[in-house]
């Protein structure tokens, strides 16, 4: 499929908290649909009831109470209008993994309805073309993209802005000679990925650190800002999410339940 003739969905989820795998929800929806030879712009907005509350770290990034969603309609009642609204488009999303865990987590069984999709992560091709930013949060690139960013960390807002930070890319793309979304895009299904014979010395000691229930002492570079921290952190469970995996753990540095990037962890060794 060639970048100048496929559909678009630019989409944003702001969620209850940071963990899709730990029990976070979606709470709002936010997306906007750019189609080829066509002018103008589809927009997709929900509030969604997550069943749960609102963690404080969420709301105060996103601003959304608990008392804003008392009357949205559940995440069941808003995907078959969502996923109608991306049928035949190439998915877009800021830190693409992040909101695919989320959706893969909100279809549940039906998650292999994601196979037939595309995704392409703005977040990495910004981080590949626009080199010398600095920080690459939505913002920051936006603004050094000279792209408005009023709304941001509401989903509506985040997905136009997204879209603004994309058509810039596509355009450098564009220059560069690149023609094909296979070449920029991450293909979902994994039917024909060869399977793992290896397991690499982080997983190796994570699992040994679950069965005999040991805490780990990482170093750790967050996939939002880059802040590299050290912690401590008590392994419970690993999972695959959309094209990472993901370790569940009791994070002694903030007393609580935290999902890691696999790739996000730089060092890692058994506590004393």
């Amino acid at each position: 499929m060639r970048l100048d003739k496929a559909n678009y969905t630019i989409f944003d989820f702001e969620t209850t908290g940071l963990s899709p795998y730990s029990g976070d929800k979606i709470c709002e929806i936010g997306a906007v649909r750019i189609e080829a030879n066509k002018k103008g712009v589809k927009k997709f907005h929900s509030l969604i009831d997550p069943g749960r509350p609102v963690s404080y770290g969420a709301f105060s990034v996103n601003g959304i109470t608990d008392e804003m969603l008392e009357d949205a309609p559940s995440i069941d009642e808003t995907l078959p209008s969502f996923l109608k609204f991306i049928k035949g488009s190439v998915l877009v999303a800021y830190n693409a993994g992040f909101d695919l865990g989320f959706l893969e987590c909100a279809l549940g069984k039906d998650k292999h309805i994601l196979d037939d999709y595309y995704v392409i992560d703005a977040l990495g091709l910004a981080r590949k073309l626009f080199s010398g930013i600095g920080r690459y949060n939505l913002g920051a690139v936006s603004e050094s993209l000279g792209i408005r960013t009023s709304g941001e960390h509401r989903a509506l807002a985040d997905a136009v802005m997204t879209l603004g930070v994309f058509r810039k890319e596509l355009h450098l793309l564009s220059a560069e000679g690149v023609k094909k979304v296979a070449d920029i895009a991450y293909a979902r299904t994994r039917k024909t990925a060869p399977a793992r014979k290896v397991k690499d010395y982080k997983t190796k000691l994570i699992e040994e650190a679950i069965r005999e229930q040991k805490k780990l002492n990482i170093v750790y570079r967050s996939s939002w800002n880059n802040a590299v921290t050290t912690r401590v952190v008590l392994p419970k469970e690993m999972k695959e999410g959309y094209d990472k995996s993901y370790v569940i753990a009791h994070c002694c540095l903030k007393n609580e339940e935290r999902t890691f990037r696999l790739d996000g962890i730089i060092d890692i060794e058994m506590a004393v």
